[in-house]
């Protein structure tokens, strides 16, 4: 069985952690989640977040990337996850909400964890600071390799929150260029920021 085993996985320490919450993950996965850990630690250093949280969060982020959607659908369906029109059909979308369900269900993560995990891809409204730690150690960590990526990690560590709206403000291009559609809640995390820079 994948998800669920008859160890206690909800008092593991961080080196007892690590090996299990990759060994949920495709091998090519593996360093980019090492690489968010790497991440959340320098911006929880930086802007004075709870450095633990923000490893095990980062640890736990991509649980369940490696399920197909109808995988991801019965997950839903088992913690009462609702989802929208466009989480439906987005297999990217879904994996933050079911692996912060198993993060809480399986690893006995907090509800400040459990949160940083499930809007680490769309962000929100009124985001906590482990959450724009999460969002952002996901998208800069050092493997990522993008245009304007340089320009985003300066912000990062010149400010939480610009270096939040900048990177929402990528994500809505990048989706733009595509043309896919954006998620209501990134537009939402988009405008709170603006609207609170400008106020």
């Amino acid at each position: 069985r994948l998800y669920g085993t008859d160890a206690d996985l909800k008092h593991l320490t961080l080196e007892q952690l690590r090996p299990i919450a990759l060994s949920y993950l495709k091998h090519q996965r593996i360093p980019h989640v090492l690489g968010t850990e790497q991440e959340a630690i320098r911006l929880a250093e930086r802007y004075g977040a709870d450095v633990r949280k923000a490893r095990v969060a980062a640890l736990l982020h991509d649980c369940t990337k490696r399920l197909e959607m109808d995988e991801q659908l019965a997950l839903c369906r088992h913690y009462g996850i609702e989802l929208d029109e466009l989480e439906r059909h987005a297999l990217k979308l879904l994996h933050a909400k079911t692996g912060a369900a198993i993060a809480r269900d399986v690893f006995g993560v907090d509800d400040e964890i459990y949160t940083a995990i499930y809007w680490h891809t769309t962000g929100h409204a009124g985001m906590t600071k482990l959450e724009k730690i999460m969002y952002l150690a996901d998208y800069i960590e050092p493997n990522r390799d993008f245009p304007g990526l340089d320009k985003l990690r300066r912000a990062c560590y010149d400010s939480l929150d610009a270096g939040l709206e900048l990177g929402l403000s990528m994500t809505v291009e990048e989706m733009k260029e595509r043309g896919n559609p954006v998620h209501s809640a990134t537009l939402d995390a988009l405008n709170d920021l603006k609207g609170k820079r400008e106020a």
